[in-house]
């Protein structure tokens, strides 16, 4: 227990967390002592103030030591409970001379009384104006003299400050209607027209006594019998209701009239007002809208509109039908993270977001989905619209063509141009080897000159089955068929080619159509085409292999002079073998029983 507080303080019992604060205050260092010392005016004060529902301060002694009750510690906001036992002139130092005028008309027995004061207080750490009822009464001690001031302290700045908001609402309201562009009529219960201001009577365009007294339909016989339902309908819900009909005036104008008419006590008040002009522009907007979405959902790419910040406004009918979507998307950045292929959305977002800063050009290659889920290479350029009046960018019209197909072609040429770099390096690399192995193994100038031109025409047959496709590869049939048709005769059938269309890499078709044209020289010198009987025969298939599959090649020659294996190997025979295996990754290999030269050639297809 606290042993500066009696063990029995009955005036304080049921004081709330005032009474405990004040129970466990040390009164001792203030100037009015300790509790135990108190006089009983003091204590029946206290415990009053202490079981009020409004807000009470009492000012103690000539100083004013403050003691309150837990409507006042409200009130006192951030300040409680430090006000508690301080001087009433410190504790509110920004009205110090007000209240020190309270303690001196208070002490000397007199009662002060505001209504609405308005001061500043600094009850949060920050100025606030407040307004407050205020009652002051001394509280007599036992020698009969005033021994303090009771204040009783009611907050009226909510009050005050919405009847202020009021007045200047109704204020602001009055000017408005005084000034206002629009008709306004105010009806009774019966439908009575009872006022109009001077805008109505201009638009009515006929004089006062002509429409104040009459009824809605007196004044208006032509007019949409739906306003009348709408009027009975606000009076009879007391909600507003609005309506936009066209009218034909008493002396024949016709006009677009907007009207809203709001519930006000048993009447209403009717505002309404001659709209022709906007709703014709309207019109003209929606049909100029109607022609621009005609236009843009013609053209063959997707046409998009977003805002300065790039939040999308509009879509051309492209887009839902290559994307797929059903909604628009709500911004430049969620096209980029929903529809832009990953590789290409930081690019893009980066390309926009130097466009918004510098105020430029938006233009960047990207591949949006497709609703089949494929990407598709697009062109996407979008320039800014500034504001005429402020220069500042309002809008960004943009379009994204499709250049899928371009790009694939550029692409691929230039594939073609590496390629054909390449393969222009490989043939004369290939001439290169054939001139001079030819040269170097011929017997004379003039079979030196037939052996190459030979080589090099075949060499050219394969070059022209590739062009035709490409270079990207060669059906074999062709290729062999090419390499043979030299050495077959009209009305002859002594060459047999037998095998599927297999599709050969280009390197393959080269090194066969080489080594084909070799094997059927040496058959007209020296084999099977060098009488009127031998036939070659000409077969290849498809077999699988470890690393995939494999090509099975054999030339087989029979019905020719008796053969026998040479005693050193030419140029032709290391041409096929050599080149076959190491352009091949293959093998080759040539044998000469006596019923005609074999070769067989075993290679990888990819």
């Amino acid at each position: 227990m606290d042993i500066r507080t009696p063990p029995n303080i009955d005036f304080l019992r049921d004081g709330g967390e005032a009474g405990a604060l004040i129970r466990g205050y040390d009164w001792a260092g203030t100037p009015i002592g300790p509790i135990s010392g108190w006089p009983q005016s003091l204590k029946t004060t206290v415990g009053l103030m202490l079981r009020s529902p409004i807000p009470m301060v009492l000012l103690w002694g000539e100083h004013g030591v403050m003691i309150y009750n837990d409507p006042y510690s409200v009130f006192a906001a951030g300040r409680h409970p430090r006000l508690l036992g301080s001087n009433v002139l410190e504790g509110w130092p920004e009205v110090a001379e007000f209240n020190a005028h309270v303690m001196q008309v208070g002490m000397a027995g007199g009662t002060l009384s505001f209504r609405d004061q308005e001061l500043t207080l600094y009850r949060n750490g920050a100025p606030e104006q407040v307004w407050m009822n205020l009652d002051y009464s001394p509280v007599i001690d036992e020698s009969g003299q005033p021994g303090g001031v009771l204040a009783i302290v009611v907050e009226t700045t909510d009050r005050v400050t919405m009847e202020a908001a009021l007045r200047e609402s109704e204020t602001r309201l009055r000017g408005v209607l005084d000034g206002m562009g629009e008709s306004l009529a105010l009806m009774d219960r019966d439908f009575r027209i009872i006022d109009m201001n001077a805008e109505a009577l201009r638009l009515e365009g006929r004089p006062r006594q002509e429409i104040i007294g009459k009824t809605h339909w007196e004044a208006h016989p032509d007019a949409d019998p739906a306003l009348g339902d709408m009027f009975r309908q606000a009076m009879t819900t007391k909600m507003p209701v609005e309506m936009k009909h066209r009218y034909v005036w008493p002396h024949g104008r016709v006009s677009w009239i907007a009207m809203h008419a709001y519930p006000v006590g048993e009447g209403l008040a009717v505002f309404y007002g001659d709209v022709t002009e906007q709703v014709e522009s309207e019109e003209r907007l929606r049909e100029s809208e109607e022609r621009l979405r005609l236009m843009a959902d013609a053209v063959p790419q997707i046409v998009w509109v977003t805002d300065a910040e790039g939040r999308t406004e509009f879509f051309n009918r492209q887009w839902f039908e290559y994307t797929g979507s059903t909604s628009k998307p709500e911004s430049a950045d969620q096209v980029a993270t929903d529809f832009v292929h990953p590789d290409d959305q930081a690019p893009t977002i980066h390309a926009f977001e130097e466009a918004i800063r510098n105020q430029s050009i938006f233009e960047v290659e990207h591949r949006i989905r497709s609703k089949a889920g494929e990407y598709r290479w697009f062109l996407v350029r979008a320039e800014p619209y500034c504001d005429p009046r402020t220069g500042e960018v309002v809008r960004w019209f943009g379009v994204s063509i499709d250049i899928h197909d371009r790009r694939i072609a550029q692409e691929h040429q230039q594939l073609l141009i590496n390629e054909l770099n390449h393969r222009v390096k490989n043939t004369l690399a290939t001439v290169q080897s054939v001139a001079s192995q030819t040269l170097r193994n011929a017997g004379s100038t003039e079979q030196a000159k037939e052996a190459l031109e030979a080589r090099l025409f075949a060499l050219s047959r394969a070059h022209d089955v590739l062009t035709r496709e490409n270079w990207e590869g060669a059906d074999l049939y062709d290729i062999v068929e090419q390499a043979v048709a030299p050495y077959s005769s009209r009305g002859e059938d002594r060459l047999h080619l037998e095998g599927a269309r297999v599709r050969v890499p280009p390197r393959m078709a080269l090194a066969v159509a080489m080594a084909l044209q070799e094997l059927a020289t040496n058959a007209v010198k020296y084999g099977a085409l060098s009488n009127e009987a031998g036939t070659i025969r000409i077969v290849w298939s498809v077999h699988p292999g470890d690393t995939g599959p494999r090509l099975h090649l054999k030339w087989e020659e029979s019905g020719g002079p008796v053969v026998w294996p040479p005693s050193r190997r030419g140029f032709g025979s290391r041409l096929i073998e050599r080149s076959l295996s190491q352009d091949l990754d293959g093998t080759a290999q040539i044998a000469f029983p006596s019923t005609g030269v074999v070769c067989i050639v075993d290679a990888p297809l990819t």
